[in-house]
Parts: C-alpha cells; structure tokens; sequence
C-alpha cells in the first residue's frame, strides 16, 4: 500500500514538472519595441492626466489587454521593496511612468534618475521603458535633457502626449 502512494505521489511530483517545463516554454518573449508601439498606439485624454496613478492603471489595463501579463506597482524584489510602476511578462519588461509637469523640481528628476538606475541594473537591463506624459507644451528642455540622459543610460525613453 505505501508503495502505491508513492507512486502515486512520484508520478504527480513527475507531472506536474512537465506542466511547469512546458509553461516555461510557452512564455512570451515580450519585445520593448512591441510595448512602445502599443504605448504609442494608445489615446491618453486630458481628463486622465490629473494624477500619475490614474495614467498608470489606464496604461497597465491597455498592455494587459493587448500583451497580457501587466502588473501595477510591482515589488521587483530585494531588502529596498521598491516597485516598478508596470511590469509586463513577471520581470521581461518595466515601465517607470511619470508626468511632465512633474519634472520641473529637481528632486522628482533626482529620484526618477535613481529609479532607472536601480531598475535597469537590477532587475530589467535594456528592457526598461521610461514613459513621460504630457502636453506638447510640457516637452521642455527639462524633459529633453532627462530624455537625453535616459537614452545614455541605455534605457528606452517614450513621450506619450495627451489628446
């Protein structure tokens, strides 16, 4: 009888491998190009673009629609417990959103520097994408300058204008 339960149990421990194997192999490779292409594609109205988080959740539910797999403010691990604000794939793709009215203080930019430092090190490399939403207005020098130092850093840099 102990025979058989083991059996029983060493052949579901055996299934249940092949389960998780064959799921590991059906994961989607998710592209940067194809997140900016759908960042890109989508229409942000004004009345979204009061707060960052109403931005967020509207973004995250888009890509969860048409890639799947999105998660809002997700713990990219570690003893800080800093999150991302949309991660795509459980750690393939990270999206660090922020709106341009926002980086006109110097500490927003400071901390948003940090932030994609920490990020693409740690946990996305090049797979990082630093969403920036705002008015055509709002793309100051400012922005072009954090643009430009995302961009060195290896990090894909997106302005989203709101419609």
């Amino acid at each position: 009888m102990e025979d058989k339960i083991n059996s029983i149990f060493k052949g579901a421990g055996s299934a249940l491998r092949a389960f998780a194997d064959g799921v590991k192999k059906n994961v989607i490779d998710i592209q940067v190009e194809t997140v900016v292409n759908e960042i890109n594609s989508m229409v942000i109205k004004k009345t979204l673009y009061t707060s960052e988080k109403k931005v967020e959740d509207f973004i995250c539910a888009e890509l969860s629609n048409t890639i799947g797999r999105a998660h809002s403010q997700y713990n990219i691990g570690g003893y800080l417990g800093l999150r991302v604000d949309i991660d795509l794939g459980d750690g393939q793709v990270g999206i660090e959103l922020k709106l341009a009215k926002e980086l006109s203080a110097a500490n927003n930019i400071e901390r948003l520097f940090g932030q994609v430092i920490y990020y693409s090190k740690r946990v996305y490399k090049d797979k990082l994408i630093v969403v920036v939403v705002g008015s055509d207005k709002e793309y100051t020098q400012i922005v072009k300058e954090v643009e430009k130092f995302i961009n060195e850093l290896g990090v894909t840099f997106v302005y989203k204008l709101i419609q």
